[in-house]
């Protein structure tokens, strides 16, 4: 009798449909140099076959840390992601050598800052993921220097700008605003957050005017990357269902 329960058994499973969850994919800590010199740190996750890549460039002051809430949730989906810091934050503070924080940096400092998205995407690249495989995600002034990095030549398949102003740093967002033809952008700030809620608005309405497919989404409140969190996963969920929509 045993032996006709074990296989039935095995035929039933046979017979099942296989299915499996996606493999464990390890987060690795990266270090790679920019072209002038500085060492910079990051968290990199490859991607499940056929996902998208997070380029994620945090805030002023902060570092990749603050991206843990919306890891998980590209760990969730299948998406990789490369959260790096930016020189004279977390884990790069060493440029020529010398050591940097961005304590001292001046305006012509920060506008060099979009160096280090050049670079990471150049890694990602020496990886096999491909500009056109990536998602630009920034904070506050992260979301401007990735304008910049855009302005620059780099071309991803989208753009989240969290918290974004009109100027950080001395990194104007409007300047480096594309025109038609660029990456869709989604724009989010909440609405407590006066200052970046103002210039998602105008930076909405100057996108729509040069023709670029834009959207807005409010967030819960807080500022940049703080928007995020597994308490209230809306604005989360949004970002990745709109990378989920970008063109393959």
């Amino acid at each position: 009798m045993k032996r006709i329960v074990v296989v039935l058994c095995f035929v039933l499973a046979a017979a099942a449909p296989k299915t499996s969850a996606p493999a464990s994919v390890p987060v690795e800590t990266v270090h790679f140099r920019t072209a002038d010199g500085c060492v910079l740190e990051g968290s990199y996750r490859a991607p499940s076959p056929g996902s998208y890549v997070f380029l994620n460039v945090h805030g002023l002051g902060s570092d990749k840390s603050e991206w843990a809430a919306l890891e998980s949730g590209l760990k969730r989906r299948g998406y990789g992601f490369l959260s790096l810091d930016l020189r004279g934050h977390g884990g790069s503070l060493r440029c020529s050598g010398r050591p940097v924080s961005y304590i001292s940096f001046s305006q012509a400092r920060w506008a060099g800052v979009s160096e280090d998205i050049r670079s990471a995407a150049d890694l990602l690249k020496s990886r096999k993921v491909p500009e056109n495989r990536l998602v630009l995600c920034g904070a506050s002034v992260g979301a401007n220097l990735a304008l910049k990095a855009l302005a620059e030549g780099l071309r991803p398949a989208g753009l989240v700008l969290l918290s974004p102003g009109l100027s950080y740093a001395g990194i104007e967002a409007e300047t480096f605003l594309p025109v038609s033809g660029a990456a869709p952008l989604l724009l989010a700030a909440s609405e407590d957050d006066t200052y970046a809620w103002q210039s998602s608005g105008r930076l909405l309405a100057r996108a729509g005017a040069r023709g670029i497919p834009a959207v807005f989404r409010a967030g819960p409140g807080g500022h940049g990357a703080n928007m995020l969190s597994a308490a209230k996963p809306e604005l989360l969920n949004y970002i990745l269902d709109w990378a989920g929509k970008l063109r393959k």
